[in-house]
């Protein structure tokens, strides 16, 4: 029985050694924009603002092992800002005239995220579409509330520092990934495009009062370049003896 399982072992072993020596390799950067927003209960919904999607930026490095043309796995080291934003406004009354005021809060974070991606194409040589779908594990750095007075004219936005361990803000986050895009194959490399929605199943931050929690949750669109940095092998020329000349 110990002979079986140690057979069986070493054939997976050459097997998938032998897949992952066959595949082919690239390397890339991306960059784009992230609409992030948050999860929330109906509770929370009914309590608090409604919280509007906040514009942030996304960027980072990409790298794709295909296994033959349609499938691969890609791996990603990204930065991306995420949030949320939501305003409140009231009319102050003065004659007969209602004046507009209020606030506008942007909560922005940045985070450092690790995707592992599965990666399903169909298409032909040139341009092919496909379909992401997978974990991502995240890191949240530093964050800054940015808010927004207007009374007749719109003030200078106000930039404060977050404080995460006073805050109690649950800094890793996991999340689940699913995209569509686009790729261009040309010689040595290819040029991709895609969206993505992210939903976090971490919960960020409880409120006190309520014991009601957040989630993250955004659609990004992005675009990049990998080059291909599978070798291969070169075809050479036949090499034969001097040409005779005819007489």
């Amino acid at each position: 029985m110990k002979t079986t399982k140690q057979v069986l072992f070493a054939t997976l072993i050459i097997v998938f050694g032998n897949s992952f020596l066959s595949a082919q390799i690239a390397l890339g950067l991306k960059a784009g924009a992230n609409f992030g927003n948050v999860h929330t209960t109906q509770a929370l919904n009914d309590l608090t603002p409604d919280f509007k999607y906040a514009t942030g930026a996304v960027a980072g490095g990409v790298a794709e092992i295909s296994f033959g043309k349609y499938f691969s796995i890609q791996p990603e080291l990204n930065w991306v800002q995420k949030g949320f934003r939501f305003s409140e406004g009231i009319d102050i009354p003065v004659g007969n005239i209602d004046i507009p005021a209020g606030v506008e809060a942007t909560i922005r974070t940045n985070y450092l995220e690790l995707p592992l991606l599965a990666k399903a194409k169909v298409g032909n040589d040139v341009i092919q579409a496909y379909a992401v779908l997978g974990p991502s594990i995240g890191y949240a750095l530093n964050g800054k509330l940015i808010t927004r007075t207007r009374l007749f004219f719109e003030f200078d936005p106000i930039r404060t520092d977050l404080n995460f361990d006073n805050l109690d803000y649950n800094r890793f986050e996991v999340a689940a990934v699913g995209g569509l895009g686009l790729q261009v194959n040309f010689n040595g490399g290819k040029w991709f495009a895609d969206a993505r929605y992210t939903q976090g199943l971490t919960e960020l931050y409880n409120f006190p009062i309520v014991n009601e929690q957040i989630k993250n949750r955004g659609v990004a669109l992005s675009t990049g370049i990998m080059i291909d940095m599978s070798s291969k092998p070169s075809k050479k020329k036949a090499t034969g003896g001097r040409p005779i000349a005819r007489r």
